[in-house]
């Protein structure tokens, strides 16, 4: 790409350039294996988000009791 940019002040490549150039793709396994390995990190991420509101309500409680706030007012 750097070599098809123009020498200008401002060096820049056009939308022909960035159509003509080929982009190699990995075989159709290697690409399932990259999306199942995201796929389960995505899971890992959404459980811990799901770990973090519950505890949040927990620590919310604790620190009402500390307080002298019953946990059903507010």
């Amino acid at each position: 790409m750097i070599n098809m940019m123009g020498k200008g002040a401002y060096p820049s490549i056009n939308q022909s350039d960035v159509e003509s150039i080929s982009v190699p793709l990995p075989p159709l396994e290697t690409q399932h294996a990259i999306v199942a390995e995201i796929e389960a990190e995505q899971k890992a991420v959404d459980a811990c988000r799901e770990l973090i509101a519950l505890y949040e309500g927990k620590i919310k409680a604790v620190i009402e009791r500390v307080w002298g706030k019953d946990s059903n007012e507010t």
